[in-house]
């Protein structure tokens, strides 16, 4: 069986930044970086548990992959 795709998406939700997972916001952070920061390592944790995992960051409509599991 695969495990689903935690996708952690860094992106400034009611004027602070925030992740957001599985359409919960955790957070707010007081800088974009620290946002970044956070997601990662939580990311990385998921991924060795056996999670594909990314972070992506969201500026307006699109996402920039800032780091994955997931092999190309």
């Amino acid at each position: 069986m695969t495990l689903p795709h935690a996708r952690y998406i860094v992106l400034q939700h009611e004027g602070v930044w925030k992740i957001n997972l599985d359409n919960r916001y955790y957070g707010p952070f007081p800088t974009q970086a620290l946002a970044v920061d956070s997601a990662t390592g939580t990311a990385r944790q998921a991924s060795e548990a056996g999670y594909p995992a990314s972070v992506l960051l969201m500026q307006g409509a699109q996402f920039e992959t800032l780091w994955t599991s997931v092999a190309d």
